[in-house]
């Protein structure tokens, strides 16, 4: 399955670089390459292999690493990540300051 990620999924990842390059830019840049891969080999080979996170909006959960929430969608012939997260951040306020609107979030990223 094609995985796309949306520009708020993408906009995640940058502050997770941010904030690991203080420690290391080796070690943010690695982590990106290992979670991309992950992300693609995982939900691409096997989409449904998220838990269920939020049933009305087919929204999945998929975690890396013990701490890091992948929250993605399936639309049609594709699974649309939506945000990633480290697991340490208070993701309900994240998400609420994002919304939720699946729909808008994939339109925006395809335009």
């Amino acid at each position: 399955m094609k995985v796309v990620l949306t520009e708020t999924a993408e906009d995640c990842l940058w502050a997770i670089w941010d904030h690991d390059r203080l420690y290391s830019e080796q070690i943010a840049d690695k982590f990106q390459r290992d979670i991309d891969r992950f992300i693609r080999d995982a939900i691409g080979e096997n989409p449904e292999i998220g838990h269920i996170w939020h049933a009305a909006r087919g929204i999945r959960r998929l975690i890396f690493q013990r701490r890091h929430n992948i929250f993605y969608a399936l639309h049609e012939d594709t699974a649309w990540v939506l945000f990633v997260f480290d697991g340490r951040m208070n993701i309900n306020q994240q998400i609420a300051e994002t919304g939720l609107n699946v729909e808008a979030l994939i339109r925006r990223s395809e335009e």
